[in-house]
Parts: structure tokens; sequence; C-alpha cells
């Protein structure tokens, strides 16, 4: 690729999974979404920065490591960084996860194809968010193609299962509407578990992953919390 600055020969790099085109002439970085374009700042005859360009690149750079394009929400590898500092903090405050599948959605892909499963899955997560805080006491996470993971912090039982109920209501009351105009009654199915005392983010996460599968076993649309 020719740098759009200066015309030379742009490298290849990758950074944190993130594609880059660094130009070694002009000093320009490029990232691989086609919309955002900033150079380093850097002025190769004085090797002087401009840092709030330079910061720009950076704070782009990391919004596109802990941030899924498609949904908007949190990603997979975003929440392991997150879920590791939560445990080490010993005296971290209660902790609920609840685990989200979407209902069928392969049965979308197959029958609309994948551009309106990723509408669904837009719209999906655009509900869950609303219907959450998202502050710093409520995070969600894409943890895989329709899977979704909510951690609340500082709520008992009776409200984390009020919290699974809410998000379950709200993205089942209105049906989706594809880009043909098509509507979709889409559900969710969703798991609750509360962390132990000697829980680790291994154990949660597979305890919580067993009541999501009992609410799937049981029928999709529903939520199947641990008992307190």
């Amino acid at each position: 690729m020719k740098c759009p600055k200066c015309n030379s020969q742009m490298d290849v790099k990758s950074m944190d999974g993130i594609e880059i085109d660094l130009c070694h002439t002009c000093a320009g970085i490029f990232l691989d979404d086609g919309e955002f374009q900033s150079f380093t700042g850097v002025d190769l005859a004085t090797r002087t920065i401009c840092f709030s360009r330079f910061i720009k690149v950076l704070s782009k750079l990391n919004q596109r490591a802990i941030i899924d394009d498609l949904t908007g929400v949190y990603t997979r590898k975003h929440y392991t960084e997150f879920i590791n500092n939560i445990f080490e903090n010993k005296q971290r405050a209660a902790l609920t996860f609840i685990s989200i599948d979407i209902d069928h959605f392969k049965s979308v892909n197959d029958t609309y194809g994948h551009d309106s499963g990723d509408i669904v899955l837009r719209e999906v997560a655009q509900r869950l968010k609303s219907a959450l805080r998202v502050s710093r006491d409520e995070y969600i996470f894409r943890v895989g193609g329709e899977e979704f993971l909510v951690v609340l912090l500082n709520i008992n039982h009776e409200d984390s299962y009020n919290a699974a109920e809410t998000l379950r209501k709200i993205v089942g009351t209105i049906p989706i509407i594809l880009s043909d105009g098509t509507t979709l009654d889409t559900t969710i199915s969703l798991g609750v578990a509360l962390a132990r005392s000697n829980d680790t983010p291994e154990m949660l996460y597979k305890r919580v992953d067993e009541f999501l599968y009992a609410a799937k076993q049981a029928g999709r649309n529903q939520v199947i919390v641990e008992a307190s």
C-alpha cells in the first residue's frame, strides 16, 4: 500500500490483533477500519512530536482492542483482562455473571443471510446496553458469535434475577426489523450465577454457562438462576 501523504511504500504491522500501516518516510500511521486516518505528528526534520495527534492514535488503537466493531460492546479479550483484575482484588464486591445466548440465531443466518444476522446482533446488543447503566458497576461483553456476558457488581441474588428478566423482556418485546422490512421475533436465554468466595474466573464462567444451557434445554426465552 502507498502512503496517501507522501506516496511511499508502507509496512503492514499487527498490534494486539489490529492491522496498521506504517510509513517510515513521513511517520504516518493508518488503521484498518477505512474510516480513521491520522499521523503521529512526528516532524522528521526536527524529530519533534505533536503529542495530541500521537495520543489520538493510541486512544483509537486502545478502543479498537477493547470494543467489538460490530456490536459496540466490550470484546472477549477485554473481558479476560477485566475479570482477572476483579478477581485479584481480595476485597472485591459482590459479583454476578449473566450469560446470554440469542435463541435460534443459526437459523437467522441460514434463512436470511449473515448481513441480517449482523443486524440482529447489533440490535440485541443495543437493547442489552439500553437496559443497563453500563457504568462502573455494569459491564457487557461479546464472548462468542451470538453469546454475551453481563457482569454486575454490588447486586444481590434477587436483583440479579430481576436484572436478567429485564434483559430478557427488553430483547423479546419488540420484533427486530431487517433491511428488507422483514420482522423477526427475537428472544434470548439467560443463565445467572453469583460468585462464591472460593471461585476463580473459570469456575464462575463454567457455572453460569451451565445455567444458560439449562435455560436453553428448558425451552429457551427464559432465565435460570443459581439457587441462593
